[in-house]
């Protein structure tokens, strides 16, 4: 047996050895010691709390909240994002080609189905927040001649 062995047996005999030969303490031995448990009878408070009534202007809070409404609208529209429109595309198989060789080169590829006409696929790049983002991600499929990529607002 290896030394990890022998020194589990030890621990085990030990553990038996103490078990018969030791006896357990109650709970109400502990409540016996000496420990100080009085409560004092007088407890202070530091200050006493005034209570104040502060009026609630309703109006001015719905005024506020539809101002604040406006202006994270506003912000958001004025931040748009930006996609690269790569091609479209009535045969699926081409589609899903090209979509193949724009994700192989690390590209954030997705594909929109067109609904106003049928068989209609739209193979997009993006979207990134910042236009030279996009400028970049273009400049990853400039040398493929089969796409006329052009950049546009997402929505």
């Amino acid at each position: 047996m290896n030394r990890l062995n022998y020194f589990l047996v030890l621990f085990v005999t030990l553990f038996i050895l103490l078990s018969l030969f030791t006896t357990p303490q109650s709970f109400k031995s502990y409540l016996k010691s000496e420990i100080n448990t009085t409560i004092p009878e007088e407890f202070e408070v530091a200050k006493p709390i005034k209570l104040t009534k502060i009026p609630f202007d309703i109006d001015a809070f719905s005024e506020a909240k539809e101002n604040n409404a406006i202006e994270s609208i506003n912000s958001i529209e004025a931040m748009p994002s930006w996609t690269i429109l790569v091609k479209e595309y009535e045969d699926q198989d081409d589609l899903m080609t090209d979509f193949k060789i724009l994700k192989e080169r690390g590209l954030k590829a997705y594909i929109q189905y067109k609904e106003n006409e049928e068989n209609k696929f739209i193979l997009y790049i993006g979207p990134t927040m910042d236009r030279s983002d996009s400028r970049d991600n273009l400049a990853k499929i400039s040398d493929l001649i089969q796409f006329s990529p052009k950049i546009i607002p997402y929505d």
